[in-house]
């Protein structure tokens, strides 16, 4: 039994402009719109701020070394005829500031390298979020934005799963 298109009560025609324009909003305008609305809710600089605080949460605190009274400078400074006294006594927590001041340069650097990759991650998950809510995003263009889907009014915890997905994680973000 074949199906006659002339027996529906509106044109073919109509139905392939809807498929098409159905098929533009999935896989153009779609993910511009929410690209753009991204950018406008301010995301980006949101999602590297949080990354930035995650990572400096794991920051090394610094070493406390204890004062300790400078023997050299106090001899020298009531007695200026022992200069060379003076140069002969060592500071006992000079090697323990080197080693503090070294390693705060690579803790320091350590940061420097798993931030740099922040903007990559943000970008990632805005890619799995478009990538995953294609169909809703579509309905969402299509509907001139009429229609908002929870996952699109939602999308803060939905581009914050697609951040912490396997496909987004940074190394040295751990």
């Amino acid at each position: 039994m074949s199906f006659d298109l002339s027996t529906l009560p509106f044109s073919p025609l109509l139905i392939i402009v809807g498929l098409g324009y159905a098929a533009v909003s999935a896989a153009a305008t779609g993910p511009e719109i929410v690209r753009r609305e991204l950018e406008k809710s301010g995301w980006y600089a949101t999602c590297q701020s949080e990354i930035q605080t995650s990572i400096q949460a794991t920051r090394r605190p610094d070493q406390l070394i204890p004062q300790v009274p400078d023997i050299g400078g106090m001899i020298c400074s009531a007695y200026p005829e022992l200069g060379n006294l003076c140069q002969i006594i060592p500071d006992p927590n000079a090697a323990a500031r080197a080693a503090e001041a070294r390693a705060r340069e690579l803790e320091n650097a350590r940061i420097a390298r798993a931030t740099s990759g922040a903007r990559d991650a943000c970008s990632c998950a805005e890619q799995i979020f478009i990538e995953e809510q294609r169909l809703s995003v579509a309905m969402y263009a299509a509907s001139g934005r009429l229609l908002s889907p929870p996952v699109l009014t939602n999308r803060g915890a939905a581009l914050n799963r697609a951040m912490n997905s396997p496909l987004c994680k940074q190394e040295g973000s751990s």
